[in-house]
């Protein structure tokens, strides 16, 4: 259960897009098996590493696996259950909403821009920040939140999370398989189970 209020005392939020807002890890897995990889995923709770690479069925190379998520784009993508309406109750609590994500920008601007004016057109173009986790020009999404004032973060990377509450940012942590470990475990740090948590907190 998050802090009391905890949303409350936060004006600038953070909101990563993958697997935060988007249930884009099962879209790109169906899109694997079409392609006879990754067969040995048939479910989310098995992914309980961000690096596919770990497990010994892995049948794709970093590079390869890279390569794919560079080209796979939102378009088929769903958003999480609940995301839709909490963003909403955010946006009316009159929060300024940001979306900070790993995605390259090069690669992702333009279907992500698309996929968020459709679900989520409350949040404005301009507000959408890329880390280029897989770039030269890569960022944490730590310096991103600070150099906009972002003191509040919804994400669900372990690593993220870590790096966010060491530079004294709080984070929102959406639970998923790959981010159950002790590091979890920071003041800072808030695991949530589903987007209705964020709702309820607001009220």
């Amino acid at each position: 259960m998050l802090p009391k209020n905890l949303l409350k005392k936060h004006q600038h939020i953070g909101l990563d897009v993958d697997e935060t807002l988007a249930a884009s890890v099962m879209d790109g897995l169906k899109k694997l098996h079409a392609m006879n990889k990754m067969k040995f995923i048939q479910d989310l709770e098995q992914i309980t590493s961000f690096d596919w690479t770990v497990f010994s069925e892995c049948d794709l190379s970093t590079e390869e696996l890279n390569h794919f998520w560079q080209t796979h784009h939102l378009k088929d993508c769903l958003p999480l259950e609940g995301s839709i309406e909490s963003v909403v109750a955010l946006f009316n609590n009159q929060k300024n909403l940001h979306i900070i994500t790993a995605r390259n920008e090069h690669d992702h601007r333009t279907d992500t821009e698309k996929w968020l004016d459709l679900y989520f057109p409350e949040i404005h173009k301009s507000n959408i920040h890329f880390a280029n986790h897989t770039a030269k020009n890569n960022q944490k999404k730590s310096t991103i939140c600070k150099s906009i004032w972002v003191t509040l973060m919804i994400d669900d990377g372990l690593h993220n999370a870590i790096d966010l509450a060491e530079n004294n940012i709080e984070c929102i942590l959406i639970d998923r398989p790959w981010n159950r470990k002790k590091e979890a475990e920071h003041p800072l740090i808030h695991r949530i189970y589903n987007w209705w948590e964020i709702s309820n907190n607001l009220n």
